[in-house]
């Protein structure tokens, strides 16, 4: 993935940057490999429990590349996540493929992508998805496709993502259900202003169902980052002429000095549906310190106050190590 000064400023300020090594190198041929490993502990999922779980994964990945020529290469992308759990029913799986596409770079500054891929909406649920274990609950969408041809454009701090998945019985990856087809695009852009660097994001969607009507989704969102201070701001709505609507709102805000990154998030998301009614969906409030003991390591702890009817509080620390 391309890093504009708007790639760079938004996604996890709390993400420790995964050095990926490069395994393989010849003629213009070159393979990296990146992982991550993390074990997480606590009341994780807000289940009214007296017992603290548990939750471990594992991820692999690699990137490739190869130069046909001087303004075009061949790249492709392959990541897996391992469960780290047990696991008593053996027709379930515990890998799960993320990533898995091929396709072509132009000029260093233009990717044409075919397979699994990241959904270009979420370039606005980047804007606030700083958390380790919670946050970015306001939003539903997928954010990993199947079967999506996806372009995007990056360069002179312009982040641009247009999407087009097709119709396939087989694909599971969106939130709202299973759409036959699906449409997204994104536009970014940061900028120096001041003393530190604002970025504007603007991002829609339109997922199409098979027995019920098109659902749009659309959002804007702003951050600014300055001396260590990140804050970032998303609004959102999602309309279906079916009877559903609803608006999204999240904020967070983050301060970084030496090891140590404090934050606070609210999420919050409101929907009226001609079934049920108007209904508050997610109304929570998130605070979370993080410590990193290198740059590949870090150590982390989350709380998030539930407002929401009959909803319990969640918690957790955990770990997490790249490489």
């Amino acid at each position: 993935m391309k890093k504009t000064i708007l790639a760079l400023t938004i996604p996890a300020l709390f993400a420790t940057s995964a050095s990926a090594v490069t395994v393989y190198s010849d003629e213009g041929s070159q393979v990296d490999v990146y992982g991550r490993i993390q074990y997480d502990l606590g009341e994780l999922k807000g289940v009214d429990s007296e017992d603290i779980g548990g939750d471990g994964s594992a991820r692999l990945g690699l990137n490739v590349k190869y130069g046909l020529n001087q303004d075009v290469d061949l790249i492709g992308k392959l990541e897996w996540q391992v469960t780290a759990e047990s696991n008593d029913d053996a027709k379930t799986s515990d890998i799960d493929a993320r990533y898995a596409w091929a396709g072509f770079r132009f000029m260093g500054t233009t990717d044409l992508t075919f397979g699994k891929s990241e959904n270009p909406y979420v370039q606005l649920s980047d804007v606030t998805d700083i958390f380790n274990l919670f946050g970015a609950s306001a939003y539903d969408h997928g954010f990993r496709i199947d079967d999506q041809v996806r372009v995007s454009y990056a360069d002179q701090g312009f982040d641009l993502r247009a999407a087009y998945a097709f119709a396939d019985e087989n694909r599971t990856s969106d939130a709202a259900g299973t759409a036959e087809n699906q449409y997204s695009l994104s536009a970014g852009y940061a900028f120096a202003a001041g003393p530190g660097e604002l970025g504007l994001v603007a991002a829609y969607e339109q997922l199409s169902f098979k027995d019920t009507k098109d659902l749009d989704k659309w959002g804007l969102g702003v951050n600014y980052a300055i001396d260590g201070f990140y804050f970032g701001v998303t609004y959102g709505q999602a309309d279906q002429a079916a009877g559903y609507d609803a608006d999204q709102w999240e904020a967070v805000a983050s301060y970084n000095v030496d090891a140590w990154t404090l934050a606070a998030g609210f999420n919050f998301k409101k929907f009226d549906s001609a079934h049920i009614g108007p209904r508050v969906d997610v109304e929570d409030y998130i605070l979370a310190a993080q410590y990193a003991l290198n740059a590949k390591t870090k150590l982390y702890a989350e709380y998030v106050i539930d407002e929401t009817v009959d909803a319990n509080d969640r918690y957790g620390v955990g770990i997490q190590y790249n490489f």
